[in-house]
């Protein structure tokens, strides 16, 4: 007997009431950000761009000294992904050049299942400009509701270090200056 959803269609079939792990529902616009411990991976580089003051390999969300973060969840094994690592380079590029939004704005990219050295070659072979990190065992990916990928948060620091979301980009972007102005709105009203 075949399942529509393989493996885990029969497993959830045929497992007893209960037993299945509840759901966590995706996040989005008002909820925290799962604080998460990252690998440097360009220590003194990435370092410096997120105004990290200890020279620990590894960092928090918490760590990082900027009010705002973009921050794209993607796999370098997902066409989609890769077909908009063009947009996320031209969003990197459009901040950078912004005198508002450079001062107040990073980004950083979170490869789902990905491995460090991964992670490091996709970025060198992609001349990606901003920090890549690894989240091997999927665990932001889980906490954040296992989101369609790729997805782009904007989340804004708090007083007490936290991280909330201010918005969420799920999908393609379909275009490039709708996000510039959302992400421009967001930082002049806060």
């Amino acid at each position: 007997m075949r399942f529509p959803h393989g493996y885990l269609g029969w497993r959830k079939a045929n497992s007893p009431k209960g037993s299945e792990p509840p759901e966590i529902p995706k996040l989005g616009a008002g909820d925290y950000f799962p604080s998460c411990r990252l690998y440097l991976l360009k220590h003194a580089e990435d370092r410096k761009y997120l105004e990290i003051r200890h020279n620990r390999r590894t960092f928090s969300l918490e760590d990082v000294e900027s009010e705002y973060l973009f921050i794209e969840i993607y796999n370098e094994m997902c066409y989609g992904c890769l077909a908009e690592v063009v947009n996320y380079k031209a969003f990197y590029r459009v901040l950078n050049g912004d005198d508002l939004l450079r001062d107040q704005v990073r980004m950083i990219g979170i490869g789902v299942g990905s491995k460090k050295r991964i992670v490091a070659k996709f970025r060198k072979e992609k001349n990606i400009p901003f920090p890549l990190f690894a989240d091997e065992k999927r665990k932001i990916f889980k906490s954040l509701g296992k989101p369609l990928l790729p997805t782009s948060y904007l989340v804004r620091r708090l007083p007490d270090g936290g991280r909330r979301i201010i918005f969420v980009q799920s999908g393609h972007i379909d275009s490039l200056e709708k996000l510039v102005q959302k992400v421009m709105v967001v930082v002049k009203e806060e």
